[in-house]
């Protein structure tokens, strides 16, 4: 029998079976197909309610929990962030063997790898559109220094639950490895040099009062990839907004985004964005 609970960190956090890997199985009315790729130290229970609400509008999800994660920190801080990317492309590629195209949406370095996964010129064409959510850029000037800190001081104070919502958590580490922060900071590098070649039409939803992510990397994305793109400000939520005030929007918002292109993906006759603005 699996347990209901996976317990880390000698106690300190619980992961419930919504913190694993989820698969929604085919929809018989289907829209398509969303992949959802959780954000750094995190699970996949922060982005459930967004899977199971695309679920309802007809949509087959896949959200995976990526390598190193729902564990130990310490688990995390052996595994590269290759093989967190890994996980996310197998998933695509998973629905792939049953769509033509799929969507994409993202929360904070769940976001990094999707825009490294719009990047791949092998999956041009395949990825119809992508929602990002506080999606993380850049770390502080300090990150570098990280993996040379990490055999010394090994973790510092995990960035879980940045929530609004009283009494809502995140199920995710409560430390963050340093080792795992230099993985995330070589992955950035790679995706800023990336993000011209992106044509995929992108919703960005941003809270200005992240505490984790700075609120420019969405300015930033949206200002330098080559496709469209819509802006969604998130005005009462903070970093985890999948589980924050403004989720509801959100969720409805991604929804009829992802059904507007997958319908413009596979018309001939439309061109991407033709009843969507460009907010940029």
């Amino acid at each position: 029998m699996v347990p209901s609970a996976l317990r880390c960190d000698h106690g300190a956090m619980e992961f419930s079976d919504r913190a694993r890997a989820w698969h929604s199985g085919a929809h018989p009315s289907a829209s398509g197909a969303v992949l959802l790729i959780h954000g750094f130290t995190g699970s996949p229970q922060s982005l459930r309610a967004w899977g199971e609400d695309l679920h309802s509008h007809g949509f087959e999800v896949s959200l995976p929990l990526l390598p190193g994660h729902g564990t130990t920190w310490q688990e995390m801080a052996r595994t590269p962030w290759n093989q967190w990317y890994g996980a996310a492309r197998q998933a695509a590629e998973e629905l792939l063997e049953r769509h033509t195209t799929i969507s994409v949406g993202a929360l904070s370095m769940g976001g990094t790898l999707a825009l490294h996964l719009l990047a791949d010129p092998t999956l041009d064409g395949r990825i119809s559109a992508a929602a990002l959510v506080n999606p993380a850029l850049k770390l502080p000037w300090y990150a570098p220094a990280a993996a040379l800190l990490a055999p010394i001081v090994g973790s510092v104070p995990g960035v879980a639950s940045d929530i609004a919502a009283p009494g809502v958590i995140e199920e995710a580490y409560e430390r963050t490895p340093l080792a795992s922060v230099g993985q995330l900071a070589a992955l950035q590098r790679r995706v800023r040099r990336e993000l011209g070649q992106i044509r995929t039409p992108l919703l960005i939803a941003t809270s200005p009062q992240d505490g984790v992510v700075d609120p420019r990397d969405s300015a930033s994305i949206a200002a330098a990839v080559a496709g469209h793109v819509e802006r969604m400000r998130l005005p009462r939520s903070r970093h985890v907004a999948t589980l924050d005030h403004d989720a509801p929007a959100v969720l409805e918002r991604s929804a009829a985004f992802f059904r507007e292109y997958a319908r413009t993906t596979d018309d001939s006759d439309r061109g991407p964005g033709s009843s969507v603005g460009a907010q940029r």
